[in-house]
């Protein structure tokens, strides 16, 4: 049975000049792959700052942070807050000076993978936020090898039950392998 993809595009502004949520507080749980497209001039550093704070809300556990251009330092977390930051390292300091993030090639796809399955042990929601797909998507080396990477994600983050939350800046890749991405997402947000 083939799954139906949703698109929800959020261009205008509510009353008052509050935007309209793209779903209602704490409905993006009921999803496994959500995509957020970002185009233009939007921020995806704020889009992610909206998303944690309008669409998600408050949480039992903390948010399990995937970044890729945007630093740990950006996004508001909690000491808690598990993330893993898919940069380009020059080889040399592959070590974070915050406690509790751990630096990942974005050319590492199996120890991208392995970072999000080992932090999303345990019982209960979790959710999934992250930009890293832009750093492996420049860093892939054909969309073949990015779409065995994303398929895996995508099934795990399925089998364990999990939500996640991946941000990508639409119009720096090729449609081919944004195409890639949206393929899998049970929902697609679009900014």
């Amino acid at each position: 049975m083939a799954s139906r993809t949703a698109t929800i595009t959020r261009t205008d502004n509510g009353h008052n000049g509050h935007s309209r949520k793209a779903l209602a507080r704490g409905r993006l749980g009921q999803y496994r792959v959500v995509v957020v497209c970002v185009r233009g001039n939007v921020s995806v550093k704020e889009t992610m700052r909206q998303i944690l704070a309008d669409e998600l809300g408050p949480m039992e556990t903390a948010p399990i942070l995937v970044l890729g251009p945007t630093p740990p330092e950006d996004v508001i977390t909690t000491p808690s807050t598990r993330v893993g930051w898919v940069t380009f390292v020059d080889g040399t300091s592959a070590a974070h000076p915050s406690p509790g993030v751990q630096i990942i090639s974005p050319d590492n796809f199996l120890e991208v993978n392995l970072f999000i399955e080992k932090a999303a042990e345990g019982e209960g929601p979790q959710v999934i936020l992250g930009d890293f797909l832009d750093n492996v998507i420049k860093s892939s080396s054909s969309s073949e090898s990015f779409y065995s990477f994303f398929c895996q994600l995508a099934s795990r983050v399925r089998i364990k039950k999990r939500t996640a939350v991946l941000v990508i800046k639409e119009d720096i890749h090729d449609r081919s392998m944004v195409e890639i991405v949206k393929r899998f997402a049970d929902v697609v947000l679009e900014f």
